[in-house]
């Protein structure tokens, strides 16, 4: 009896699922995480360079057909941003205009020069992907261009910082993930080589035999593709769940997230889970083959 449990437990192909199973998962949720975080940096500064208003001041003294035909106009543009296929564009009269200036200064300007010298505007939203310095600069000027259009304003400062930040912010995270990719892969490789060092002599014996490399080979694939499978699903599921109680701030991180981004992401675990595990397997058995008798001691 004994002697089958020990063949049974050394068969070829197998060795601690379990503790190679929990180190791979661990490796793939940091790396989750990590992935999760700079798509959520993206998408917010997405939403933050959108809220960046550009706005358009009109001629004096247009009639309401000619507003209107102007309105017309901006909506047509490629790079004003939509709602349900609607144009991001709110008119504001000058009087409402002036009655905003008069609460912020809290002054009546208007008793003090004797009539509104404000005008009549347009509020624009930019598509993000038009939200970089050059973008907007050539958006301004193609506006100033239109007829009974007075000028073209928006926060440069800001939108200058914006860019900026999300540049560093980017590239620091980048770089970082590079560091994170490597040290999974390390991790994954070196666990996967540590549980089949137990394979050895079990590899070696089938050679003896006169097993190819590709025989030997086969269930050591075989149980990595389940490993990596299940490691990257269990990964993905942990941070799925997870995603709706993860608040940064007033940022609830759920939002963050369109759910073709969520199952991209849950792809990329699973795909990568199942590549290094496959390609670790494949090298440490190889390792192995590779070693004489002496070696293996």
């Amino acid at each position: 009896m004994a002697t089958i449990t020990q063949t049974k437990s050394k068969s070829l192909g197998s060795y601690p699922y379990t503790s190679v199973m929990t180190s791979i998962t661990i490796a793939l949720i940091a790396l989750g995480v990590l992935l999760m975080l700079i798509i959520g940096i993206i998408n917010f500064a997405e939403r933050v360079k959108e809220n960046v208003e550009v706005q358009v001041m009109l001629d004096n003294g247009l009639e309401n057909e000619q507003i209107a035909q102007i309105r017309q106009l901006l909506s047509d543009k490629k790079y004003i941003r939509r709602f349900a296929g609607q144009a991001d564009i709110t008119f504001k009269h000058k009087d409402e205009a002036a009655k905003e200036l008069i609460k912020d200064l809290k002054e009546d300007f208007i008793t003090l020069l004797g009539e509104n010298p404000l005008r009549h505007s347009f509020l624009l939203h930019i598509k993000s992907e038009f939200c970089s310095q050059e973008g907007l600069e050539q958006i301004k000027k193609e506006l100033e261009q239109m007829k009974g259009v007075f000028e073209v304003s928006y926060a440069q400062e800001f939108s200058e910082e914006v860019n900026q930040n999300v540049a560093m912010v980017s590239f620091v995270l980048s770089a970082f993930a590079l560091f994170m990719m490597i040290i999974v892969v390390i991790l994954i490789h070196n666990t996967i080589r540590l549980a089949l060092f137990s394979q050895r002599f079990i590899i070696r014996t089938m050679q003896l035999v006169g097993a190819t490399a590709s025989f030997i080979r086969r269930p050591f694939l075989a149980t990595a593709f389940w490993q990596g499978l299940l490691s990257g699903a269990i990964a993905f599921t942990l941070i799925y769940v997870s995603l709706p109680y993860l608040n940064v701030g007033f940022i609830r991180l759920s939002e963050m997230f369109s759910p073709l981004q969520i199952l991209i992401i849950g792809g990329i675990l699973i795909v990568l889970g199942v590549f290094l595990s496959i390609f670790s397997s494949y090298r440490a058995v190889n390792k192995y083959l590779a070693m004489n008798l002496d070696e293996l001691y």
